[in-house]
């Protein structure tokens, strides 16, 4: 885990962003995505908890987390723009709950429209007929995490019968002439739907994971908020 972490946060900028990669010839890609730096930042408050109850304390850890969060929630201007037409740049900074509240709500709401299809799901990117499995079942995690559960079963349920014969769940579709596309079984969709059950319908100790209430507490006040 410690050579996972500090290898990450070796990509880290001053002000908190997550580069993108660097090469096996070690040359770094100066990007920073919002969705990769906010996938870092929810994995780094796992191992924080991690080194908490190990007794082992990081605070290299701890400041790269804070500048991390500073930069997700005042910062975005900082991040790959072009990217912004895929969906995960919209509420992955709610998912990871580096944007928790109010401005988690807001920014919800405000991208709406743009991202999904009500009654079928989100997008992969805003500017095409897509509706992809993984992505509304993210979204989903989302809205439950942010504490807007009613509305994430509503957006679970619209996605139930996009099965094959055996259940498990198309990658994605083209609304609305409902062509699947890919027609591969895609491990992560399935994985991202089982998530996505176990945070609305509680059904194993992990369900609260991405859950924002679940993270108050000494160690993360006034780093996340």
């Amino acid at each position: 885990m410690e050579k996972g972490v500090d290898y990450a946060l070796d990509l880290q900028t001053p002000t908190g962003e997550i580069l993108w990669a660097r090469s096996p010839e070690g040359d770094i890609d100066p990007m920073s995505l919002l969705s990769g730096s906010s996938s870092v930042f929810m994995s780094l408050k796992c191992a924080l908890t991690i080194c908490h109850i190990l007794d082992r304390p990081r605070p290299a850890w701890e400041d790269a987390w804070a500048r991390l969060a500073r930069s997700l929630k005042e910062n975005l201007h900082s991040y790959n723009v072009s990217k912004s037409r895929f969906s995960m740049y919209w509420f992955y900074p709610v998912l990871c709950g580096a944007l928790r509240g109010e401005k988690a709500r807001v920014r919800v709401e405000k991208y709406w429209h743009k991202y999904m299809i009500d009654g079928q799901g989100a997008r992969c990117v805003s500017d095409q007929p897509w509706v992809t499995v993984a992505e509304t079942c993210e979204l989903v995690l989302a809205l439950h995490a942010m504490g807007s559960r009613q509305k994430a079963k509503i957006v679970f349920s619209w996605i139930q019968d996009r099965v094959y014969e055996d259940k498990t769940f198309w990658c994605g579709y083209t609304y609305p002439d409902m062509v699947i596309w890919p027609e591969e079984k895609i491990s992560w969709t399935n994985a991202v739907a089982l998530m996505a059950a176990d945070a609305l319908y509680d059904l194993t100790p992990a369900a609260g994971l991405f859950t924002h209430s679940n993270w108050d507490g000494p160690l993360y006040k006034g780093m996340i908020r």
